[in-house]
């Protein structure tokens, strides 16, 4: 692996570390919503779990633009305008006192994520064209692990004592102790600066590749002067060996657009897979905090944090895991274990939280399950749809999913 394909997973690990922060709404929910609820007695975690679900929404609008800026503007310059409208968001939400105020701040967090999320990856397979699903893999990856750190960030700064909400009255379920709530804008304040920090230094590492075709050919057109220089001097010219880590000509990445893509029937049926593996993922990802604290057994907020921090692991790790598991068996024999595993999980699922040991097992592999959607569906469409347009494709494809 050369320096500048280095660079780009590095650099899109990074990025999506900052988009993994998407994972701790389960988390930063019960914390944003007892804030909210000193000036809106009505609001509750139904109603705040519904800004999860805009925000979903808004990434999917706007995943197909990432691949279309990506195309354009290249990968770098995509990730910071992502980057720059994560931070507006986080530090809009901190000045929130309304439900609609929340909802245009996450709505605004999703449009942002959508416009970030592909980038790398299309870029990654460019630099790695023969591993493409370790590239997949090892991006996505940092979206899960960004969530286990960032868990904890926010429970550091809100709620460091492990203090437990009210358990009687009006306020059942809630946080009304002041020092709790007035920690709330911080944190998002926080976030903001986080996003900036980690964010942009991801995206400045994410290398121009036409510029690296354009030195590539300049430095062969060098080499090759100085071959016939040799020669014409009498000098014998030896022979240069194949460079397999050069970058692929632009010329040669060839693919359907997305107009093409759904004239192919193959794209709908990836499209209804999708939305049946992966739906049940977000909605585990946004209830387990609130179920467990409705349980006798698990109704500790340190180990619900700690279960979704365990799980963000599980969540990056796996996505490692599945890319490279598509690269050994194939990413359609891949992709088969992945939907079987899952239906298990989620009837699991509903008997998990009668201990902690159940609840923090079946969590932790709904999310390792749950994450390989991420690692293997990018790959799916770029395998059958080509790399070309594959940013906009699977955008287009990933509606589905988030709309559902």
């Amino acid at each position: 692996m050369n320096s500048a394909a280095r660079n780009a997973i590095v650099g899109g690990i990074l990025c999506h570390f900052c988009y993994g922060t998407l994972y701790c709404w389960g988390t930063s929910t019960i914390y944003t919503t007892s804030y909210l609820r000193q000036f809106d007695h009505s609001i509750d975690t139904y109603k705040t779990l519904g800004v999860y679900g805009l925000a979903l929404g808004g990434q999917a609008f706007t995943m197909a633009l990432g691949g279309y800026l990506e195309k354009n503007i290249t990968s770098r310059y995509t990730s910071i305008l992502a980057i720059l409208g994560l931070t507006i968001s986080s530090f809009v939400t901190s000045l929130c006192k309304s439900i609609s105020g929340l909802f245009f701040a996450q709505l605004l967090f999703g449009l942002a994520l959508g416009v970030g999320y592909l980038p790398p990856m299309i870029n990654g397979y460019k630099h790695l064209p023969t591993r493409r699903g370790f590239v997949s893999g090892a991006i996505v990856g940092g979206f899960g692990a960004g969530s286990f750190v960032f868990n904890f960030v926010i429970l550091g700064i809100v709620n460091p004592t492990n203090k437990q909400p009210e358990q009687t009255g009006v306020n059942k379920g809630f946080y009304t102790d002041p020092s709790i709530l007035d920690r709330v804008p911080t944190m998002w304040r926080i976030l903001g600066c986080c996003y900036v920090l980690i964010g942009l230094t991801g995206a400045s590492l994410q290398a121009n590749y036409k510029q690296i075709v354009g030195a590539s050919r300049s430095a062969s057109a060098e080499e090759s002067a100085s071959l016939l220089s040799m020669a014409e001097d009498g000098e014998p010219s030896p022979t240069l060996p194949p460079n397999p880590q050069s970058p692929k000509s632009p010329q040669a990445i060839t693919g359907k657009s997305s107009r093409e893509m759904f004239k192919d029937p193959i794209a709908f049926v990836l499209m209804l897979c999708l939305f049946c593996t992966a739906v049940g993922g977000m909605y585990m990802a946004t209830t387990f905090k609130s179920y467990g604290e409705e349980q006798k057994e698990t109704n500790d907020d340190f180990f619900l944090t700690s279960v979704g921090s365990a799980g963000a692991i599980f969540n990056g790790g796996c996505r490692v895991l599945w890319g490279v598991l598509a690269d050994k068996i194939g990413v359609f024999n891949a992709l088969l274990i992945n939907a079987v595993c899952f239906p298990i999980l989620f009837l699991l699922y509903n008997f998990a939280f009668f201990e902690k040991w159940s609840a923090m097992v079946v969590v932790c592999l709904m999310f390792g399950v749950y994450g390989g959607n991420y690692a293997l569906y990018p790959l799916v469409t770029a395998t059958l749809f080509g790399e070309k347009c594959a940013g906009s494709n699977y955008g287009n494809k990933q509606r589905a999913n988030k709309n559902g």
